[in-house]
C-alpha cells in the first residue's frame, strides 16, 4: 500500500501543468490629430537678442494669463461659425496647453467680424458643449459625442477627447479603425474591389468580385507539387496578402463587407469561400471569396 502511494506521488510530481499568464489587451483608441495654430494669424511673440522668437507657451500659466489680460478684455464675445457666445477670458484659458489658450494668450491677433466679435471658424452649435466642458467639466450626450470629440481635438482639449473615447459611437469607430489597421493598404484594396465590381456590373448591374486573400503565402513542400496547376485563385479579380496580425482571411472579408455596407453599398448575403481542388503530393490550400455589390 505504501509502495502504491509512493508511486502515485511520484507520478503526480512528474506531471507539469502549463500556466498561461493572461495579459489584458489594450483598448483601441481612435487616432486623433493635434491642431496647430493657423499660420495666417499675426504672432505677437517677442524676439530675443539672437533673433530667435520666444514663445510664451513655455512660460508658466500665470505669465500666460497676464499676457492675455493685457491684450483681451475679461469678457470675450465670440462668433463661432455664425453662432454668438459670451464667456470669460479665464474660461478659454482653463487648459494652458490647448489651442484655445494659445489663441487667446496674447501672442496672436484673432480675426473679428463686422460687429467686433472674435471669430472662430468651426461648428457653432457644437461649441456650446465645448464651453460647458470648460465651465463645468461636463461631458456631452451620446448623440453629439463624435462632433464634440472632433472639435475637442481641433481645439487641443485632449482631456475632453480622452473622456469621450469610451462613448459608444467613438468606441465603435476606434474598434473599426483598429480592425482595419491589421490589414496593410486596406483602403486601397477596398477601392480595387469597388472598381472591379463596377466594371463587372455594366451589363447586369450586378458586380461579382472574386478575391484571393491570404494571411501567409503558401509554399509547397511536396517536390512534385505543380505551382502552375490552374489554381482557383487565377479567377480572382483582386489578390491581397499577406499580413502579420492574427486576423484570418474570413475576418478580412467580413471587415470589407461591413465597411462597404456602412458606406451605402448593397451586398448580397455572405457566401462561403471556394477551395482549390488540386492535389499532387499535397493539397493546394488556396481559396477565393466572392463579394457581390448590387448597383440598383
Amino acid at each position: 500500500m505504501e509502495e502504491m502511494l509512493k508511486d502515485t506521488s511520484e507520478e503526480e510530481s512528474d506531471s507539469v501543468e502549463e500556466i498561461v499568464e493572461m495579459k489584458p489587451l489594450p483598448a483601441p483608441r481612435l487616432v486623433t490629430y493635434h491642431q496647430s495654430i493657423p499660420g495666417g494669424w499675426s504672432d505677437r511673440s517677442s524676439s530675443n537678442d539672437s533673433g530667435v522668437q520666444t514663445s510664451t507657451r513655455d512660460s508658466s500659466t500665470t505669465l500666460n494669463r497676464q499676457s492675455s489680460t493685457s491684450v483681451f478684455p475679461a469678457i470675450i464675445n465670440l462668433n463661432v461659425g455664425g453662432q454668438l457666445y459670451m464667456t470669460r477670458l479665464s474660461t478659454l484659458l482653463k487648459f494652458s496647453d490647448s489651442m484655445l489658450a494659445a489663441m487667446f494668450s496674447g501672442r496672436h491677433q484673432i480675426d473679428k467680424d463686422k460687429d467686433g466679435n472674435f471669430f472662430l471658424d468651426s461648428n457653432g452649435q457644437v461649441f456650446c458643449h465645448i464651453l460647458e466642458f470648460l465651465r463645468y467639466g461636463t461631458v456631452p450626450p451620446n448623440d453629439v459625442a463624435y462632433l464634440v470629440f472632433r472639435d475637442a481635438n481641433y481645439y487641443g482639449l485632449h482631456e475632453l477627447a480622452d473622456m469621450l473615447q469610451l462613448k459608444p459611437e467613438i468606441a465603435a469607430l476606434a474598434v473599426k479603425q483598429a480592425q482595419r489597421a491589421q490589414f496593410p493598404n486596406y483602403e486601397a484594396v477596398k477601392e480595387d474591389v469597388i472598381k472591379a465590381a463596377m466594371a463587372r456590373a455594366t451589363t447586369s448591374r450586378i458586380g461579382d468580385v472574386y478575391i484571393y486573400a491570404f494571411r501567409k503565402e503558401f509554399k509547397p513542400r511536396a517536390p512534385n507539387f505543380n505551382p502552375k496547376h490552374g489554381c482557383i485563385t487565377e479567377s480572382a479579380q483582386v489578390s491581397y496578402g499577406g499580413w502579420d496580425s492574427a486576423a484570418d482571411e474570413d475576418s478580412f472579408i467580413r471587415c470589407l463587407e461591413n465597411d462597404l455596407m456602412e458606406e451605402g453599398f448593397t451586398l448580397r448575403p455572405h457566401e462561403g469561400k471556394k477551395k482549390c481542388k488540386y492535389y499532387f503530393g499535397q493539397t493546394c490550400p488556396k481559396f477565393i471569396f466572392k463579394i457581390t455589390i448590387l448597383f440598383d
